[in-house]
């Protein structure tokens, strides 16, 4: 599976990613037309939504695909580049990434890069961290954080090659 929200990754990925034999979803009816991808209606709220029409975009992609994979039946999620950290010199008023990239994977090019108000205290982004937490709290689903050094400690913790 293959999930996106915003249109100009879609419109920026799509010659790659088209011919992949995997589910494509989004949120963003746009794309979703434009691309024939598959849609589900999203609001933001804490926890995961147990309705299969809505999903909680908790202001995250990597929060909204939990929330995905659980509504598909995925009585297991595995973690892998949840670390929910920034640079400490990052500064999303100024834009400026900082020292590090802001996701696992690196930054994004400069056409895609956008600037979410979040909340990021000494480098973590407390924000999803609390919305993680409202995940772990429902207890519905099993989650393991296999993310090395991370700073998302509401999800048991264990190593990838060892699963």
């Amino acid at each position: 599976m293959l999930y996106a929200v915003n249109s100009g990754w879609w419109d920026h990925y799509w010659p790659q990613v088209k011919k992949h034999a995997c589910q494509k979803w989004t949120t963003n009816k746009e794309s979703a037309e434009k691309y024939g991808l598959n849609w589900v209606a999203e609001k933001n709220a804490p926890g995961l939504s147990k309705d299969p029409s809505i999903i909680h975009h908790g202001h995250g992609s990597g929060f909204t695909l939990l929330n995905l994979a659980y509504l598909m039946g995925a009585n297991r999620i595995l973690l892998i580049g949840y670390d929910l950290k920034y640079a400490p010199d990052y500064n999303g008023h100024t834009r400026e990434v900082g020292s590090s990239p802001r996701h696992y994977f690196g930054e994004y090019p400069v056409e895609l890069q956008h600037w979410p108000k979040v909340h990021v205290e000494k480098g973590v982004h407390t924000e999803l961290c609390n919305l993680y937490q409202s995940v772990a709290d429902q207890r519905i689903v099993e989650i393991i954080n296999c993310s090395t050094d991370s700073a998302l400690t509401c999800f048991p913790f264990a190593d990838i090659s060892e699963i």
